[in-house]
This record gives C-alpha cells, structure tokens and sequence, in this order.
C-alpha cells in the first residue's frame, strides 16, 4: 500500500508549474526562515509537525496559493524512511529550514506554522514512538 502512494507522491513534482509559489518566496510569510532541529512527522489528529529540541511544536502547512509545504528533497527522504521501517507514522530527524506562516487555529495550542524549505542531516527518529 505504501509503494503505490509513495510513487505517486513522488511523482507530483513533475507536475509543477515553473510559477508555483515556493515556500521560501512566499509574500504570506510572517518572518525570516531559520534553521529549527528537531523531528518531523505525522502528529496524530494534527497533521504534519516538527516537535523541536525544546518541545516547541511547529504545524507545518503550505503557503496560501501554493502546495509547497515539504521541500521535494526532505519529502523524499522521508518516504525513503517510511519505506524502510513499512509505516507512514515513522518520523525523521534533522534541521529543517522552517519559514514561518501565520498561526493557525487549532484546538491542539499549536502557535507556530511555516513550511520546510529545506532539511540536512536527516536520519529516521528511533527516540520517539511512532506517531508522536
């Protein structure tokens, strides 16, 4: 099940349009991009979240007009990690460039949100449970 979504996902780039919004260019973001270790992963009843070194927990989203939520090459890496542990709860590890977005509003208390423009050192989280 998770081949066959993976393939598809990775194939939506090809689909882009040269005008898309990138994270980073977006005129919706509400302060300057910076670099935020921590984990990345699907947050239960949330979405997608990095929880940081701190605990500070970041709602990641796209910018308004765009589909640029995950930088192409973190969200690969990701799915690299699903693929090899065989669940779509696994989280990954790095530091993420994060640009931040208005806050959304949501009955978790989750202040931050922004998008990923881009990841290093990334490596599968086997701190966390599955789905944290």
């Amino acid at each position: 099940m998770i081949k066959p979504v993976m393939a598809m996902i990775l194939l939506l780039p090809c689909a882009a349009t040269a005008a898309e919004m990138t994270c980073r260019k977006s005129p919706a973001l509400t302060g300057k991009c910076s670099p935020v270790k921590g984990s990345l992963g699907l947050s239960p009843g949330l979405g997608v979240t990095v929880i940081s070194e701190d605990g500070t927990r970041i709602l990641i989203k796209a910018p308004p007009d765009s589909n640029a939520d995950i930088a192409v090459p973190v969200m690969q890496n990701w799915l690299y990690w699903q693929s090899k542990t065989g669940s779509m709860r696994t989280r990954i590890t790095g530091t993420f460039e994060i640009c931040p977005l208005p806050p959304p509003i949501n009955s978790a208390g989750i202040k931050d949100a922004g998008c990923i423009n881009k990841g290093t050192r990334i490596s599968q989280d086997t701190t966390s449970s599955p789905g944290n």
